[in-house]
């Protein structure tokens, strides 16, 4: 039942991103489709054993997560925001996006067909885009999720004019 498609999987560093982007991964190649799934070598380290009836269609690729010019910022070996305390996140962020260059090298190499991404690796849309390779936003929000945290903050209100909200709890009302 092969399908004969290779997809790359570039997940956030946050658990609550890369377990449901391992799962997506393991229903892929439980389908016949070969999966990169890109991470730190920590990371992987982390993750459930793939099921040894797919784990030739799964390949867990390690890139090493660069390290800031200043360990004080992110010390070695922190490569998920489970290892960091939340005001260090945002060198976490900066370090990710030193991966665009060790990913946009694996895409070269490997000529995938599809590329699944998570909200975070902003790079890989030039990437995608560079080498003609479709790209899909998988997001680990539900629908409703994201409606309410990234739709505008224009609505129609009930006298037909734009309205927009003001805060969050503003979202709980109908719209003055």
């Amino acid at each position: 039942m092969a399908i004969n498609l290779h997809v790359v999987i570039v997940p956030w560093l946050a658990f609550g991103h890369l377990i449901p982007f391992f799962q997506l991964s393991l229903q892929l190649a439980k389908a016949g489709i070969k999966v990169s799934f890109i991470s730190t070598p920590a990371s992987i380290k982390r993750l459930p054993q793939v099921p040894s009836n797919i784990s030739a269609l799964v390949d867990l690729v390690a890139f090493p997560l660069p390290s800031l010019d200043n360990q004080q910022l992110l010390p070695q070996g922190f490569e998920a925001t489970v290892d960091i305390p939340s005001e260090k996140i945002q060198y976490l962020k900066i370090a990710y996006d030193l991966l665009r260059h060790p990913g946009k090298q694996f895409v070269v190499d490997q000529k995938p067909d599809w590329i699944l991404a998570d909200v975070t690796p902003y790079w890989v849309v030039e990437i995608s885009q560079e080498h003609h390779i479709p790209l899909v936003y998988f997001s680990v929000f539900a629908a409703a999720v994201l409606s309410f945290f990234v739709s505008p903050t224009f609505v129609t209100g009930a006298d037909g004019n734009k309205k927009m909200r003001s805060s969050p709890e503003s979202w709980t009302s109908t719209p003055e």
